[in-house]
């Protein structure tokens, strides 16, 4: 599909291709140049962003809080699950 770019240095996304990716106004884009006459636009994840930062940013921050807890083990996680397990089905079944 062939676009343009305005006065402003926009360019139209055709309306077919935003509902195929799901992108909306607002949505924020990746722009990267790939060689001379070429770009790529990637749709950002939307998953835990905005004041918090991106998905990859709160991964980076939390990356091993919880590595010298000596009172975490496998079945304090096996229980966790389960409980958030339990809450999902609650809030799904409201």
């Amino acid at each position: 599909m062939e676009t343009r770019i305005s006065s402003k240095g926009q360019i139209t996304i055709p309306s077919e291709i935003r509902r195929q990716l799901k992108i909306h106004t607002g949505d924020a884009l990746l722009v990267k140049a790939i060689g001379e006459n070429s770009i790529i636009l990637e749709v950002k994840k939307k998953a835990l962003t905005g004041s918090q930062g991106t998905s990859e940013d709160i991964l980076k921050a939390t990356a091993g809080l919880w590595k010298d807890r000596t009172d975490i083990n496998e079945n304090f996680i096996r229980e966790l699950r389960k409980s958030d397990h339990r809450r999902l089905e609650e809030l799904l079944n409201e």
